[in-house]
């Protein structure tokens, strides 16, 4: 009698991955699993499900949850939303780490970037894989200005930062932006920054081989459009109307200004 062969996934060894990409996927695994889930990552359940990795402190990733899943939920609409409008476009998502949108906003036609340090696209292929439309480039976007060359397309480009600027200094988000004015004529760039007020509360937190924190916030878009040149401030929403989705109580935060002030915000950017 014919016995029917168990299909075999091969264990992903995380050696080597920083915990907070690990907990970034986890965070995301865990949200698609509930039954009112708010988002539905496939790709991160997959691979959590392969890893190697211990998550059973669920601590360490409690924390950094709610900011990864509030980002998720405002950054899918709208880059769904571009998808839509230019179903045929170019997507370059800068400082990709781990991050898994491609596969859940993909229309079989956009062209994808992923743009990180070549230790960190390394990582990304050991967990992810790779992708016929998906282009990995392993630059470094403040040190190597030719990875704008490596990007082809006529068309619109539609750039997404998230989770990098708090991290850099002004010269540096002013440099990035310089970039994507000379090398391309149609960009849209969705754009994460937090506030000053953030930056100088921040408590340091701790990476894998050293300990960052933030240097540079930002309070709203009127302030960065004055900042760049050759760009202007479409629209601007907060990390706070993610939070809503998942927790109604976040709601009364529109009659508190304050808390609107120094939540995160996603700065939408048309080049001029």
């Amino acid at each position: 009698m014919e016995t029917k062969q168990k299909t075999h996934k091969d264990v992903i060894n995380t050696e080597g991955i920083p915990e907070e990409m690990l907990y970034a996927l986890y965070a995301r695994a865990m949200e698609s699993k509930r039954s009112d889930h708010h988002i539905y990552d496939k790709k991160a359940i997959e691979v959590v499900e392969r890893t190697d990795f211990d998550f059973s402190d669920q601590s360490k990733g409690a924390a950094m949850g709610n900011g990864v899943l509030a980002r998720t939920i405002l950054l899918d609409k709208m880059v769904a939303d571009y998808v839509r409008q230019h179903p045929q476009g170019v997507v370059v998502n800068i400082a990709c780490g781990m991050d898994t949108r491609f596969y859940r906003v993909d229309n079989g036609k956009i062209r994808w970037y992923d743009l990180d340090l070549p230790v960190t696209l390394d990582a990304r292929k050991r967990l992810l894989g790779e992708e016929e439309r998906v282009t990995m480039i392993g630059k470094s976007v403040l040190q190597d200005e030719s990875w704008a060359d490596d990007i082809q397309g006529k068309g619109p480009v539609l750039f997404i930062v998230e989770g990098l600027t708090m991290y850099m200094e002004r010269n540096g988000v002013q440099k990035l932006f310089k970039e994507i004015r000379t090398h391309f004529k149609e960009a849209v760039v969705f754009v994460e920054v937090t506030s000053p007020y953030t930056v100088k509360n921040a408590v340091e937190s701790t990476k894998e081989g050293s300990r960052q924190k933030y240097s540079w916030g930002i309070k709203n878009g009127r302030q960065l459009q004055k900042l760049l040149t050759g760009f202007r401030t479409l629209k601007s929403y907060t990390l706070m109307e993610g939070l809503q989705e998942m927790y109604p109580i976040y709601r009364v935060a529109k009659f508190f200004p304050p808390l609107r002030n120094i939540s995160n915000k996603i700065i939408v950017l048309r080049q001029s």
